[in-house]
């Protein structure tokens, strides 16, 4: 009988009675608790100390018992064997989410009779309301009448009734808390670490859509646990927690930028001719560009569809009329540079163009579909993240880039070209390191570049931005899909804007390199500095 999770002693003194430390297995479903509590009574046998905390392990419970003989004790191992209700040992999934109301749960302090069976009959009457336990502390040695528990309903209303039902037994309680608030959830001992997410996640966004926050858990899940795996290879540890956590705050940093929290930075104007460049650095996200001319303006790349209401309040207090944005050409299809073009196109009529390869981004939501990189998985699990806490909006009838594939001299493919008040933009079509379908956009009679996430400026982030941007490569291990054919990329792009600057400096202008992040710069500055 004496084993690891059933072990009997004698009392060593009083009247020498029969102890036993017993790991029960308990099953993570209302009346469970009463179906084991039921056992002891049914053989006279008293719980003096009762553990149980759904979040570390749902199915164990951890008792001691007294008995004034050994037969009583022996006949109880025989029926926990025989029903399995002993612990086994092994690792419970603790990322099951039971509790999708904070109105459900209740925490009370009651009052147990100190004989055999009375826990037993309290737990049937949780039973009888559905009310599943996520965490019981007694000890006889602190108090021998008093029970806390913690535990949730499946119905909401199901508190009150069961509230009136234990008075209605006699039962003398006093209630801790009922319904946590946002602040109380932290307190909650029971809940696990998946139902602290959702709530969390609950309040951030500011949604009662059960089937948006259960997508975004599953692929927050499925992350962390290819996280996990991929650490565990490269000989670190993550930590399941730590993972959430960074979930979490790269969610928050860009949601509590809004509104009257919003704040962006102006870059200095730039004149070409008749066109006005207008370079706006958002809180978070990529930055937002704006070709003016005397009629229409265009818009190069778009940030997070979070900042939409925003970023109209911005262009207009900079004199400009969002109605007039008439086209939005997308360097690539990450949320941080496409995210709010679909807005402008629903409102405005805006007409949206991307490379084709974006449409399998868009359909799959995965960043790296397509590329066959190893980290595919991760990268689709954070697309479809990101794409939910930025509000992505993307027109379903956005317009594909030709792909006409002329050589181009700087090693690229020249796939297509648009004007804007008699000038030129010519699409270069990427290898596809940072993500498929990435383009980079040039003028020769501007002389500026829009290079997407390429070349970044990183002297002109600050320690808060370059810290945001660490989250995703976090989060995916790395931003690009293909590391080593991005570092490819960047040095053919070096290389040929450094041929356009030296062409453009003999009629007197820069090459201007125009990144998704930071501030833009003119390449002779930077030509000896550090870039990424």
């Amino acid at each position: 009988m004496n084993n690891r999770f059933f072990r009997v002693y004698r009392a060593e003194s009083g009247d020498r009675h029969f102890l036993a430390k017993i790991s029960a297995f308990l099953a993570d479903r209302p009346g469970s608790l009463a179906e084991l509590a039921g056992i002891f009574k049914q053989y006279s046998i008293n719980i003096i100390f009762f553990s149980y905390d759904r979040s570390l392990h749902p199915n164990r419970v951890l008792l001691e018992v007294r008995s004034s003989t050994d037969t009583e004790l022996s006949q109880v191992y025989n029926v926990l064997s025989t029903h399995n209700l002993l612990d086994s040992g092994l690792k419970a999934d603790t990322s099951a989410l039971g509790v999708l109301d904070t109105r459900s749960i209740l925490k009370i302090e009651v009052r147990l009779e100190h004989k055999p069976g009375t826990l037993g009959d309290f737990a049937l009457l949780l039973a009888q309301h559905d009310a599943n336990v996520m965490h019981m502390e007694y000890n006889e040695e602190i108090s021998d009448t008093s029970a806390k528990i913690s535990l949730f309903t499946q119905d909401p209303d199901e508190v009150d009734k069961l509230l009136k039902d234990i008075n209605a037994h006699g039962y003398y309680y006093s209630i801790i808390f009922k319904g946590a608030g946002n602040k109380e959830i932290e307190d909650v001992i029971g809940l696990n670490l998946t139902e602290r997410f959702f709530f969390k996640l609950k309040s951030l966004l500011k949604t009662e859509d059960i089937s948006r926050l259960k997508k975004l858990i599953a692929s927050s899940q499925k992350m962390t646990g290819t996280l996990m795996k991929f650490s565990n290879e490269a000989g670190k540890h993550y930590e399941e927690g730590n993972i959430i956590t960074n979930v979490l705050t790269f969610a928050s940093v860009s949601l509590m930028n809004t509104g009257t929290n919003f704040s962006y930075r102006r870059m200095p104007l730039l004149t070409f001719n008749n066109v006005i460049f207008h370079a706006f650095r958002m809180p978070t996200g990529g930055n937002i560009y704006i070709l003016q001319g005397s009629e229409d303006m265009v818009m190069i790349d778009s940030s997070y569809g979070l900042y939409y209401e925003d970023v109209k309040s911005m262009l207009r207090e900079n004199g400009l009329d969002p109605s007039l944005v008439g086209r939005i050409y997308l360097t690539h299809a990450d949320a941080d540079h496409s995210g709010l073009s679909g807005y402008f196109a629903g409102e405005f009529g805006s007409q949206v163009y991307l490379h084709k390869d974006a449409r399998g981004i868009i359909d799959h939501e995965n960043r790296a579909w397509g590329s066959g990189s190893p980290i595919s998985d991760l990268n689709h699990y954070f697309t479809v993240l990101v794409n939910e806490f930025t509000k992505l909006s993307i027109p379903g009838n956005w317009i594909e880039y030709r792909t006409d594939s002329i050589p181009h001299e700087s090693g690229f493919m020249l796939i297509d070209k648009f004007t804007f008040c008699g000038q030129t933009y010519n699409i270069l079509e990427s290898l596809g390191g940072h993500t498929p379908g990435q383009v980079f956009i040039f003028s020769y009679e501007s002389g500026l570049i829009f290079t997407g996430d390429y070349l970044l400026n990183i002297e002109s982030l600050g320690p808060e931005e370059r810290n945001i941007l660490n989250y995703p490569k976090y989060m995916m291990t790395s931003t690009n899909v293909n590391s080593l054919l991005f570092r490819r990329e960047m040095e053919m792009l070096k290389e040929f804007i450094g041929r356009l600057d030296r062409e453009l400096g003999n009629s007197g202008k820069d090459a201007i390199v125009v990144p998704g992040h930071g501030d833009y710069y003119s390449y002779r500055t930077v030509f000896n500095n550090p870039v990424s």
